[in-house]
């Protein structure tokens, strides 16, 4: 049985957003919407443990749907997605940040932390990077 946690995942790009959608929906009640606007109809209609705003969102877009997140009562945790997970891009408006790179189970495990969900799995997230060459290596 999965627990009452909601989740809000807002992305312009539909295959992201559906893909997001079924990985959490698996472990909380994900709702995706497509447009801003569709975000703030859901978060004036329901309560959320947790909002995800993809990189597909302009950064004024990003911005005010974290403050409205930020002004509800209990106040609702806010993850932005990037390109990369690079903390030199720190964005002042997000709880926590991660890259597209941290892959599907990234952000699963990394959603569970900030809702403080334990997921019971031994697989350990696939951080990689690509070097200035090109080829792939493993962040530590």
């Amino acid at each position: 049985m999965k627990p009452e946690i909601r989740v809000l995942i807002v992305s312009r790009d539909e295959m992201l957003l559906r893909t997001r959608e079924l990985i959490l929906g698996a472990y909380f009640h994900a709702t995706g919407v497509g447009r801003p606007s569709e975000a703030k109809t859901q978060l004036q209609a329901m309560q959320f443990d947790l909002m995800i705003l993809c990189h597909s969102l302009r950064e004024d877009e990003n911005e005010m749907l974290a403050n409205l997140a930020h002004q509800r009562r209990p106040p609702i945790k806010v993850l932005a997605l990037g390109p990369r997970t690079d903390a030199a891009q720190k964005k002042a408006w997000a709880d926590e940040q991660i890259g597209v790179d941290a892959g599907p189970f990234g952000l699963l495990m990394k959603s569970a932390k900030m809702v403080n969900y334990r997921i019971k799995s031994k697989a350990k997230p696939n951080y990689e990077r690509v070097t200035t060459a090109g080829a792939r290596s493993n962040a530590a």
